[in-house]
């Protein structure tokens, strides 16, 4: 069977504060969704996410966190933005960005590896790209990736084969069209993982409990669609009718023709604006992306977050240890 890519491409940014999480979205996005800083201090409170139809008529989701892993926040803390990004990546990422700056490799960044392997389970490494940042200094020195690799710690080595040596760098402040080229060595690269994992995103446990909850809120969102479109069916029913009664009552006013005339016009006139109203709101109706609105509430409503924690915890199954106790404070806390 041939494959075919999925028409949606979703993508988790990961890594440590200052790396450049939030700089490398905004250039896959070609937008300055995500705040970021050249400061080291964290901009981004919460995940956020942001989309963008790429050339190929695909839709790209980024997914931007705040240092999900980061041992300086609390548990609760830590709880809350693990379920957001979540609900923001279901029904799964097909790649986790880990982010890494050029010359700066440390021991907190090897364990957020590790953290990702605790909460989604050994294979998460099939979907890890590895993103370099500041490329600069690499055309500085006059060294590809590769070469710096060779001279890199063994664990970030052990790394980079683990991840079966997906790496791509990106230089965020380069002239759009060295901006764009690194863009789309980071785009190719991703679509040759999705293409070699089968076309499949990254899944689980925890992911599935998070669609559940995006289905009961799609089951919601349809029923509000229903109400709407009856609702309008009987606005129709409503027009034709006041426009039949109106027609009577010229009829029945006996007026001059011209006057009459006049009168039918402003009559079919205001008929055709409140269809045309209609028109419009069915149309809205039509349009409405569901995944969006519930990528929307995921990012804005912690009541959202409770409702993706509950639909996890019906699974039952798959919570890593090393954030299952805070996941039981987060539920008691709300």
């Amino acid at each position: 069977m041939p494959f075919t890519s999925p028409e949606e491409l979703r993508m988790v940014m990961l890594g440590k504060t200052g790396a450049g999480k939030s700089a490398t979205g905004n250039s896959l996005l070609q937008t300055k969704l995500f705040k970021s800083n050249n400061y080291g201090a964290s901009v981004t409170v919460n995940c956020k996410f942001g989309n963008r139809h790429l050339d190929n008529g695909k839709k790209l989701v980024v997914i931007d966190t705040p240092g999900i892993f980061d041992t300086r926040k609390s548990n609760l803390e830590t709880s809350k933005e693990v379920i957001r990004c979540i609900g923001l990546a279901s029904p799964g990422p097909h790649v986790f960005i880990f982010v890494l700056k050029i010359g700066r490799f440390t021991q907190e960044e090897m364990e957020t590896i590790q953290h990702l392997k605790d909460l989604f389970g050994e294979d998460v490494v099939d979907y890890v790209i590895i993103v370099f940042t500041g490329k600069d200094s690499l055309d500085y020195d006059d060294m590809t990736i590769h070469e710096h690799i060779q001279h890199c710690p063994p664990d970030l080595q052990s790394l980079v084969a683990e991840c079966h040596g997906r790496i791509a760098t990106i230089n965020n402040r380069a002239e759009p069209p060295a901006l764009a080229r690194d863009v789309k060595a980071i785009l190719d690269l991703m679509a040759e993982t999705v293409r070699q994992n089968g076309g499949k995103y990254y899944t689980g446990e925890m992911f599935e409990g998070a669609e559940r909850a995006y289905q009961e809120k799609l089951r919601l969102l349809e029923e509000e669609k229903n109400k709407k479109e009856r609702e309008l069916e009987q606005k129709e029913r409503e027009i034709e009718e006041e426009a039949k009664r109106k027609m009577k009552e010229i009829e029945a006013m006996k007026l001059e023709h011209n006057e009459e005339k006049k009168e039918l016009e402003r009559i079919k006139k205001r008929q055709r604006q409140k269809e045309q109203e209609l028109e419009d709101e069915r149309e809205k109706i039509k349009n409405i992306d569901p995944r969006q609105e519930y990528r929307e509430d995921v990012q804005a409503k912690d009541g959202a977050i409770v409702e993706i924690a509950r639909g996890i915890e019906k699974v039952g199954r798959g919570i890593g240890r090393g954030v299952k106790d805070a996941w039981n404070g987060f539920l008691s806390f709300f």
